[in-house]
């Protein structure tokens, strides 16, 4: 009776599940989470266009940001920085376009986080894909970066398929070529 009854238990979580894996996921877009998104926009545009007065802007002086880079499927040394040491662009700044598609925001309160996989290109051309993960808190009513993590990984663009990725962000803005 006993193994008949986890049985039955057994195979209706099983349907659950499989009920629960077809659902489609579709993540709510309110307008806190929409304000996460544009402090994200802003910040790869800043980078993207070496604008070092906007990037400053929207981070936190004191936050950090930490990168690795993968080789032949390989990931390197993290790389840890202070927000401040990232990206101090010169006058011949080459330009470059860093967007991102389906992100998962969640908002609790003052903090935020976002992660997304995304693609650099540079002259149109992809030079790698990764994840990207901001850590953000809202300081008088305003979204700012705490911390970043990102991945640059040259072999993940096939991985992630960005070449038919849609609902890119940001769209505009971008000093270099025109986005597809």
């Amino acid at each position: 009776m006993r193994s008949g009854i986890i049985g039955v238990l057994a195979l209706g979580l099983a349907g659950c599940a499989t009920r629960l894996a077809e659902a489609p996921v579709v993540a709510p877009v309110d307008a806190e989470a929409e304000a996460v998104l544009k402090t994200i926009d802003t910040f790869l545009l800043a980078i993207g266009n070496g604008d070092r007065e906007l990037q400053k802007s929207i981070e936190l002086p004191d936050g950090g940001l930490a990168i690795y880079r993968t080789k032949d499927g390989a990931a390197g040394p993290v790389r840890r920085m202070p927000a401040s040491d990232f990206q101090k662009p010169t006058p011949d700044h080459d330009p470059f376009v860093e967007m991102y598609w389906d992100p998962s925001v969640d908002v609790r309160g003052p903090f935020a986080q976002v992660w997304s996989r995304y693609v650099l290109m540079d002259n149109g051309a992809p030079v790698h894909c990764g994840i990207n993960a901001f850590q953000l808190v809202k300081l008088e009513e305003a979204w700012k970066i705490q911390s970043a993590l990102s991945s640059m990984e040259p072999e993940a663009c096939a991985e992630f398929d960005a070449a038919n990725a849609t609902g890119l962000r940001p769209r505009d803005g971008w000093r270099e070529t025109p986005n597809r």
